[in-house]
């Protein structure tokens, strides 16, 4: 199956490595026909507390990590201006607007979030959880959970899964939007952190709540990421529950736009799994309108 959309990618000015219209020039000369782009909105009043902060200070990626919604709603507006300006220049490719967004559990957060979205209007969600909230201590990065003390590491990791499980049954009905898709389900195992057993609780919460998810392609070199011929149990998991799955690259430079998706179909092919289309993707699964 020809995969001819790439939705969750990144651009210079948050933490990728190149330019929309860069971004937009090679997916079309690759031959997709659709590119989203999925910058991070991740907002939390205590976000400078995390450990990890002051290394994002030094790699320059303290504008995804933000304590202020009007501050992050301005910048995005910014961003979703340009992409859209792209529309005109590239009329035969389809560029939506979206955004890799951060659950996180205090009170405000879906109030905040959904202002945010009724002002930017993006295309679609990406539902993501980089963080775990530790309520007055501000809150955790999984580097943050890798680099504590081991007992504590593994405390850690189990609190991020439970979250994780609860993010797949979030009740939904009390907020005016809604993600459309989960990204990052193997996010621990980045860093070299992977607890098996709540992996498979959290894919079984997933499936329960009929939450579709993303299989991300971006670290397949990666020995402990999700892989063909390594981690096939877990690809079997996902073709046995059903989960609706789409490919991603989590592109963060042109060089890994489409990356892998042939490597990764034929594999996710091989379980039983079937892979969600553009038309699925656009249309029918998420409501997503074409242009």
């Amino acid at each position: 199956m020809k995969i001819d959309y790439t939705l969750h990618t990144h651009t210079v000015g948050f933490d990728g490595r190149n330019s929309a219209e860069d971004m937009v020039r090679v997916a079309c000369a690759r031959g997709f026909k659709t590119i989203g782009f999925s910058n991070h909105f991740i907002v939390h009043p205590d976000i400078s507390k995390s450990p990890m902060y002051k290394y994002a200070l030094r790699g320059g990626y303290a504008n995804i990590y933000s304590d202020d919604i009007e501050c992050s709603i301005c910048r995005f507006g910014e961003h979703f201006a340009a992409v859209r300006a792209l529309r005109r220049k590239y009329p035969d490719m389809n560029i939506l607007c979206g955004m890799e967004m951060d659950w996180f559990q205090y009170p405000e957060w879906g109030q905040a979030m959904g202002n945010a979205v009724a002002r930017l209007r993006p295309d679609y969600i990406i539902g993501a959880m980089h963080f775990i909230d530790r309520g007055m201590d501000g809150v955790l990065n999984v580097h943050d959970i890798k680099n504590a003390p081991a007992v504590e590491s593994r405390r850690l990791l189990r609190e991020y899964y439970q979250n994780l499980m609860r993010l797949a049954e979030f009740d939904w009905r009390g907020c005016s939007f809604r993600f459309n898709w989960m990204a990052h389900f193997d996010l621990p195992r980045k860093v070299g952190l992977h607890f098996p057993e709540m992996e498979a609780g959290a894919l079984d919460a997933i499936a329960r709540n009929s939450v579709p998810i993303e299989l991300n392609t971006a670290l397949i070199k990666n020995k402990n990421y999700v892989a063909p011929g390594k981690d096939d149990e877990t690809l079997k998991q996902i073709a046995e529950y059903k989960i609706p799955t789409l490919l991603s690259d989590d592109a963060h430079d042109v060089a890994r736009i489409g990356a892998d998706f042939d490597t990764v179909a034929s594999a996710a092919s091989a379980t039983g799994m079937k892979l969600c289309t553009a038309t699925d993707m656009l249309a029918k699964m998420f409501g997503v309108r074409a242009r």
